[in-house]
């Protein structure tokens, strides 16, 4: 799944860890592979995403984006605007 872009999985030290956020009895969630899509296309690495995922963010008044995994397209629109912000 990790090779397929299926599931977020991060490198630390000679293994990968795989967040547990995305899991909901006992499957990814649905948006997974979608936030994984929209981070290869916008040079994301999956763990700036998982970074951007469990941080405080302003467009979710400070809470972190995990925590509003549903609707999905707002969660896809609000990273596509964190990812593609210009200064």
């Amino acid at each position: 799944m990790r090779k397929n872009g299926a599931i977020l999985a991060v490198r630390r030290g000679s293994v990968f860890v795989f967040p547990g956020f995305q899991f909901v009895a006992g499957r990814v969630e649905p948006v997974i592979v979608q936030l994984i899509a929209l981070a290869v296309e916008v040079r994301w690495s999956l763990e700036e995403l998982v970074i951007w995922l469990c941080s405080p963010s302003g467009y979710f008044g400070g809470d972190r984006p995990i925590n509003h995994l549903h609707p999905q397209n707002e969660l896809l629109e609000k990273a596509r605007d964190e990812a593609t912000v210009e200064w």
